[in-house]
């Protein structure tokens, strides 16, 4: 990186800082292409996950996007982001799922009980997962339809 002087400033890449929000970020945001409705939660995890790390918002959920003492001017900047987040996932909910976890108080904490109570694997839905795979058949399709 060129050394910073009176003619030629630092610059600053915003899309880098985990802290930036956009415009276009709104709190009614989705994202996934599909509400988590108690079955699929690695198909739903995965998309919520792709979409936040697209955002550079994916600290938020593991905790590397640490919250900064609230003394720090940051502290009311991570404060909006973490809220931002939570919301996002939550509009990703159903409405049933979202009714137990409407009082989180951080997006870390929100993912950790969402992976706590469907992350592990459900021998039921290991059972349909299997079923579904065995009725799959070609039939008389071309591979390329298929």
């Amino acid at each position: 990186m060129p050394e910073s002087t009176p003619s030629n400033p630092p610059t600053y890449d915003y899309f880098e800082d985990p802290l930036f929000l956009k415009t276009s970020d709104q709190p009614t945001v989705v994202l996934s292409s599909f509400l988590f409705e108690g079955h699929d939660f690695l198909g739903w995890k995965q998309e919520v996950f792709m979409s936040l790390a697209s955002k550079n918002k994916d600290g938020f959920l593991d905790g590397t996007c640490v919250k900064p003492p609230i003394t720090d001017k940051k502290f009311k900047q991570w404060f909006r982001c973490d809220f931002m987040v939570t919301k996002w996932i939550l509009n990703s909910l159903d409405k049933l799922v979202r009714e137990n976890l409407k009082y989180v108080k951080s997006a870390e904490e929100l993912w950790a009980e969402l992976l706590e109570r469907h992350g592990s694997a459900n021998a039921i839905e290991i059972y349909q997962l299997k079923k579904d795979l065995n009725a799959v058949i070609q039939d008389n399709l071309s591979l390329l339809e298929y």
